[in-house]
């Protein structure tokens, strides 16, 4: 396969990982019983759970921008021509899409990082680490 073939499979194949890690929708039930048992956790958890989330989201969105401008920096250094010069915009150009959501990730991190109490976010950051 040409290297101009895999990159627009890529880009949608991100489009679509980006399109599901943004949009939340309740699950399908998956038992019918009569009396279901709901709990709900307190906002404090949740708020954790999203900041968790979100930030290995942005962790891992980084790496793969980081991939993707190696990967394209080996491409021009071995294969030099206008064809992989092309294959190279279009990937440093998901490399920067896929940095632009890792900060849009941060960003969500940080919003609910807001919403924690301030003595558990100390906890939470020893952590993360």
């Amino acid at each position: 396969m040409k290297p101009m073939g895999m990159c627009p499979v890529a880009c949608y194949v991100m489009l679509g990982i980006l399109t599901a890690c943004t949009t939340s929708s309740p699950a399908p039930p998956t038992a019918s019983s009569p009396t279901p048992v709901v709990t709900q956790p307190t906002p404090q958890i949740r708020a954790s759970d999203r900041m968790f989330h979100w930030h290995e989201e942005a962790q891992e969105l980084h790496t793969m921008a980081m991939h993707r401008e190696r990967e394209a920096e080996l491409m021009l250094r071995k294969t030099p021509g206008p064809t992989t010069q092309e294959f190279v915009k279009h990937m440093r150009q998901l490399a920067h899409q896929l940095h632009q959501a890792a900060t849009y990730a941060d960003v969500q991190a940080k919003e609910a990082e807001r919403e924690i109490p301030p003595g558990m976010i100390q906890q939470f950051h020893s952590a993360l680490r």
